[in-house]
């Protein structure tokens, strides 16, 4: 009389342990992807307006070593991205305008000195970026250092 020995087999597929922590991993990933991306997008956006409130500046200058005078009608450049949706609208400052790193005090624009502002359409941690016709450089959000928001 033979004996047969009889294999096991194990079951085809996950348990439900094992697709639940694989779920998790994703979407852990996916989390940590999301948040990265969007602060990139975030940077990029504040690139884009750091970079067209120098470009508006520039221009002022020329126009003042041209006529003696800041005072203009209208920008180049009034939002950022220049199409599409805003994610910063460009301005000319109608008042003083206090910056909260350093505490500086930026002018109303007039026909002998600008502040630029770029504010932001959305929630950034920087606030408002300033720019004025010497070149000095602020923020107006609380607790927003100019080192993280002007990057030399």
């Amino acid at each position: 009389m033979a004996i047969r020995f009889q294999r096991f087999r194990s079951p085809a597929g996950f348990t439900a342990i094992e697709l639940v922590v694989a779920i998790t991993i994703v979407c852990l990933l996916v989390a940590v992807a999301l948040a990265s991306f969007q602060d990139h997008m975030t940077r990029k956006a504040r690139t884009q307006a750091r970079s067209a409130l120098v470009e508006v500046a520039e221009g002022l200058r020329m126009q003042f070593t041209r006529t003696g005078s800041y005072a203009t009608s209208s920008l180049p450049i009034t939002q950022t991205p220049r199409e599409g949706d805003a994610e910063y609208r460009i301005s000319l400052a109608t008042e003083l305008v206090t910056a909260s790193d350093p505490r500086m005090v930026f002018p109303a624009s007039s026909a002998q000195g600008f502040t630029l502002r770029a504010v932001p359409v959305n929630d950034d941690d920087c606030g408002t970026l300033l720019l004025d016709q010497n070149g000095r450089v602020g923020v107006t959000s609380p607790g927003a250092k100019v080192a993280d928001c002007w990057p030399k």
